[in-house]
């Protein structure tokens, strides 16, 4: 009979344990870089991609100011999470966000996802202006592996320090099992 207690001590103990080592879900963030050769023929064309240089919230919290041709693989807690990466520093605006502006993400423990940070440029060969349009999308991590593989860990600087802690501490790219 006394094995009992210890059997419900034992089941108490991994009933706490290990459903918070699962509750979270891994994102990793990573802005664009282009080639030089890329970026001539951006240069010459209207309209393209580059990198997205700025910050990166989720919701009203501010996670990281990324920059081109650098990652970062956070630690986020399972559920609903708003991504938006604003062109201004005062964060997200008041207004519904539009689909290439920010991402809704329903995080789930123990998986991994990928997400692409760049901008739509509008070149000013056309208009005497020029148009810089954030965009922020979910890709495969394979996709984003072959994207960005040999891309550089985000600085710490530029990293809100509350979100240090749930930060990967690895200076590779995250590859795909």
């Amino acid at each position: 009979m006394k094995t009992r207690p210890v059997c419900l001590l034992a089941l108490a103990f991994f009933s706490f344990v290990f459903p918070s080592c699962a509750q979270n879900g891994t994102v990793t963030f990573y802005s664009i870089n282009l080639s030089a050769k890329k970026q001539v023929k951006i240069a010459l064309t209207p309209v393209g991609t580059v990198p997205f240089t700025g910050w990166l919230f989720d919701g009203d919290r501010k996670l990281a100011h990324a920059t081109r041709g650098r990652f970062m693989s956070v630690q986020l807690p399972a559920g609903p999470h708003d991504f938006t990466v604003p062109y201004k520093s005062k964060g997200p605006g008041k207004k519904p966000c539009q689909p290439m502006d920010c991402l809704h993400l329903d995080v789930e423990s123990g998986r991994h996802y990928c997400v692409r940070l760049s901008a739509k440029d509008m070149n000013p060969i056309i208009v005497p202006i020029v148009f810089v349009k954030s965009m922020i999308e979910q890709v495969s991590c394979q996709e984003a592996s072959q994207e960005a593989g040999k891309y550089k860990r985000i600085d710490l600087k530029r990293v809100e320090p509350a979100l240090l802690s749930a930060l990967d501490a690895s200076a590779d790219f995250p590859r795909e099992n």
